[in-house]
């Protein structure tokens, strides 16, 4: 029995140097593509009056939009949704211009990139997603 605590205490450094000697990679940036803008939470509504076509695209998930609100009009896409999403969009009109929010960003530049791809001409990313929407003060829908 002695034998196999020494042998536990021997092991267990040598773990904890491992783990700390070896971080993960950090995954890489997610670029968009340089046609897709951001806009401020504080600037949504004066663009809104210049282009009254403007599809607003909510990509979080049907649990964030019903406990924390969203953006009043706002289309619901959920991002993990991938097939039903992707099916979605690709039947929007992609001359109007779209608005993409996530909770903090993440989510809406992927959705971003693969509307690009499907020829989406005007896509604008709420910059700080709706987590900025709300420290903004802007107005949510429940």
């Amino acid at each position: 029995m002695n034998l196999f605590r020494r042998q536990v205490f021997v092991f267990l450094p040598s773990i904890a140097w491992l783990s700390a000697a070896e971080t993960p990679p950090s995954p890489p940036p997610v670029v968009v593509p340089a046609e897709v803008h951001e806009i401020a939470p504080s600037d949504v509504d004066r663009y809104l009056v210049d282009h009254t076509d403007t599809v607003i695209i909510d990509v979080r998930t049907e649990d964030e939009r019903r406990t924390r609100g969203h953006i009043l009009n706002s289309l619901h896409h959920d991002y993990f949704h991938t097939e039903r999403t992707h099916e979605a969009l690709s039947k929007l009109d992609k001359t109007k211009p779209c608005i993409l929010y996530c909770a903090i960003g993440g989510r809406a530049k992927l959705i971003a990139i693969e509307m690009h791809k499907l020829g989406f001409k005007n896509i604008l990313l709420l910059q700080g997603g709706f987590n900025a929407w709300l420290a903004a003060g802007q107005a949510v829908a429940k």
